[in-house]
């Protein structure tokens, strides 16, 4: 109830009086300040009962009060007001229950009541909007929420929030109407929402949204331009709700129109660099089926060709002529280059922890230079790939002359600090302990610090790193690294192993792809407790041995991310030479290539192959530990460790040459959206080869197997990955498809700190 002013004052009177003070009365839980803040009615002024009104009202309106008044004392010209307020209440205790299928803690995170905060009857009207709006967002259009109160002696109230979530409401039906060239099957495949089906469980993709039955549309739309249909729309969706209301049948009304197929795509306008250049970039021809993507990567490329000749405003615009009788469209794409710019200066924001120089320095768009719209989107490619920021943003505004422009690059850091601790099992080690500490931008410099180890039941692994990607101020990579391990393999390999030793490995860029390193590594190994009836190679090998080994390698690398990348190429050519110091002597021979093609949003289609070879030099036999055997995730799934190699007997001695090659098909997961999580389907290849001779206490082996693609090995299956903190965990389950006598198989395998 609202109560207007009352003044005691003769009607006769007809004086205005002058307000004297302001007085608050009533509030026990609202500071009498905030109340002040609401009213506008001053002091020292005439009395305004208009004002005084809008004043009440104002203070009604936010739904802290559930009465007001205000009284008007007069004392001659002057009145005091006094506004008399009667509070809601405020919540002590916020309850929720019946709620099964969204947690507490969400709840009280989405809620618009707090606990302490005062509460009337709107803000309840506004808070069952609220949560039947979250609820129908996860399915449940039958949800009820209702409210209870407790008054307690202190004069707040315990709000128990009631929610009746009622039956997950799943399309039953999707349907189409029109759709004569696509069938319904084709059609549903495109589609953000599914049918539920006894998989439900596993995706909530069966659960009807607006926003993805939006996104539905566009779908359709673009799967038909795609095809030819220039003039294919959803004219509307109807959504159905069964008799039982426990599901919806979701129908989309078609208007499908022609096929069209291109007649003719010529150029018009500002033709830059050249006709023929421009040309090159068209990936829609003349007899194909009219496509929009193709047309979209055709203007794509167009406009980057005409931006790399400085035009930044360059645009690109298509031009349909449509035949329908002959269901053909000619497209001319009219160019309009606009004014050639210069950048006028880089502009970097959000690099709070991070220096500008570490940002500046990936930049391929110089201060000054005419503006090359492959340049900036290489600049921006090449900050992606440092793993220090989660997004980075480049725009080109106007500068302060016509004929320039600012650079502004917005990155938004990621953390890349952490220290991570976990307790795991895996095949190999049984129960392992790992910790990790890195540091990827360390002091802001951009450069990567990490120490890491592992504590096994079979080994210990200790690691120290540190990575200047720029180092002495140059565009060359430094690493220096030390490491320990010890090895107790004795169930596989019948010996132990422990090394120590440190490295330095330089990585020095030949061009924006390719680059060229080079690094030196020495070490001291150990391979001990070899039984006396183990293989004579083995016991051969026994003892405290030295290696010196000089490392080359020319890669070239176009990934879009060095981690789970979904395009581009990575391939290497390396050579190792053991003898600058240390007792070694050998040569060692690698080729690897990989490419990642993205077929589609969705899916990666990875294919590899990979071949080395190694041989001793001056009399000396290449070492047990650097001889090839192939098994387990990163080698060739569905095999053991060590589970394809050259043996004596039983045992694994490896081989002098490895050849592998795999396909991988990577997926989301359905069901998961948390980022990391990844399905892979695989096809692994692979073989070992080689001889080796051996004399131990007058005793004479030799082993000796020639390549042959008979002997190739062969295995299939799937498996998940996670992008852990702590490193990659693969579970894999493989099948030997093709093997040979004395390898050893795994079906499943579980990995930490490897990755497909």
């Amino acid at each position: 109830m609202v109560a207007l002013l009352q003044v005691g004052v003769a009607a006769a009177d007809e004086s205005v009086p002058v307000v004297s003070a302001i007085a608050i009365e009533g509030n026990r839980f609202v500071d009498s300040a905030a109340i002040r803040g609401k009213i506008h009615s001053q002091t020292g002024k005439p009395l305004d009962r208009r004002q005084v009104s809008r004043d009440v009202r104002a203070l009604f309106a936010t739904g802290l009060y559930r009465d007001l008044s205000v009284e008007g004392v007069r004392s001659g010209d002057q009145v005091k007001l006094i506004y008399h307020v009667v509070e809601n209440p405020v919540i002590g205790k916020l309850i929720f229950e019946g709620n099964d299928d969204v947690e507490d803690k969400v709840l009280k995170r989405i809620s618009k009541l707090k606990a302490g905060h005062v509460f009337g009857p709107q803000q309840l009207k506004r808070e069952r909007a609220n949560l039947r709006r979250q609820y129908l967002k996860k399915g449940h259009y039958q949800v009820e929420v209702s409210f209870k109160q407790k008054k307690n002696s202190d004069g707040s109230v315990d709000l128990t929030v009631h929610i009746d979530e009622g039956p997950v409401t799943r399309i039953r039906r999707i349907r189409f109407s029109g759709n004569n060239a696509f069938d319904r099957a084709t059609l549903t495949k495109e589609l953000a929402s599914r049918e539920s089906t006894f998989m439900g469980w596993f995706s909530d993709r069966d659960v009807f949204s607006q926003k993805r039955a939006g996104a539905d549309e566009q779908l359709l739309q673009q799967y038909y331009l795609n095809h030819g249909y220039l003039d294919a729309k959803v004219e509307s969706k109807i959504l159905s709700l069964s008799e039982d209301k426990r599901s919806f049948y979701l129908t989309f009304n078609l208007h499908e129109g022609v096929q069209y197929t291109v007649s003719s795509i010529n150029l018009q306008g500002d033709l830059v660099p050249s006709k023929r250049a421009l040309m090159d970039a068209v990936a829609l021809h003349a007899g194909e089926i009219y496509s929009l993507e193709k047309l979209r990567k055709t203007i794509d490329a167009i406009t980057e060709k005409v931006g790399d000749e400085g035009y930044a405003f360059a645009n690109v615009t298509p031009l349909f002529k449509r035949d329908t009788p002959k269901r053909r469209v000619a497209i001319t794409l009219d160019i309009e280059k606009g004014r050639k710019v210069y950048v006028e200066r880089i502009e970097i924001a959000g690099n709070d922890a991070t220096d500008d120089k570490v940002v500046r320095r990936e930049m391929r768009q110089s201060e000054g230079a005419r503006y090359a719209a492959g340049r900036v989107k290489r600049s921006k490619e090449r900050l992606k790939r440092l793993s220090l920021f989660k997004d980075v943003q480049v725009t080109m505004p106007r500068g302060s002359a016509p004929d320039k422009v600012k650079m502004k690059v917005k990155v938004t850091e990621d953390k890349t600090g952490k220290f991570t601790f976990g307790v795991g099992f895996s095949q190999l080690e049984k129960a392992f302990i790992s910790t990790s500490l890195q540091q990827k931008n360390f002091l802001g410099k951009g450069i990567d610090t990490k120490l890491d180890g592992t504590i096994g039941t079979r080994t210990q692994n200790y690691n120290v790193s540190i990575t200047d990607p720029y180092f002495l101020d140059r565009e060359v990579s430094a690493t220096f690294n030390t490491f320990k391990t010890q090895t107790k393999l004795d169930a596989v390999t019948l010996y132990r192993q422990n090394d120590i030793g440190a490295g330095v490995n330089f990585g020095i860029p030949l061009t924006e792809h390719t680059g060229y390193s080079v690094g030196y590594q020495f070490s001291k190994t150990n391979l001990s407790n070899i039984p006396t009836t183990a293989s004579i190679i083995l016991q051969a090998q026994a003892g405290r041995h030295t290696l010196g080994e000089l490392t080359q390698s020319v890669y070239y690398d176009t990934r879009d991310m060095t981690i789970a990348p979904h395009s581009g190429q990575y391939a290497s050519l390396g050579l190792g030479v053991a003898g600058l110091g240390g007792v070694r002597r050998f040569v060692e021979f690698s080729a690897r290539d990989r490419l990642f093609f993205p077929l589609g949003k969705k899916l990666v289609l990875s294919p590899q192959i990979e071949g080395r070879y190694i041989q001793g030099y001056g009399g000396r036999q290449v070492p047990l530990e650097r001889r090839y055997s192939l098994g387990g995730v990163g080698s060739l799934r569905g095999f053991d460790s060590f589970g394809v190699s050259l043996r004596d007997k039983t045992d694994p001695v490896g081989g002098n040459g490895m050849a592998r090659a795999a396909i991988d098909l990577f997926f989301p997961l359905p069901g998961i959206r948390t980022e990391g999580f990844r399905g892979v389907l695989f096809t692994d290849a692979g073989t070992v080869w080689g001889s080796i001779n051996s004399t131990f206490n007058g005793r004479a082996i030799s082993i000796r197997e020639r390549f042959s693609m008979r002997k190739v090995r062969v295995s299939a299956g799937f498996g998940v990955e996670w992008l852990s903190p702590v490193g990659p965990v693969a579970l894999i389950w493989g099948n030997a498809i093709r093997k040979q006598p004395g390898d050893l198989t795994r079906g499943f395998e579980f990995a930490l700190g490897s990755s497909f």
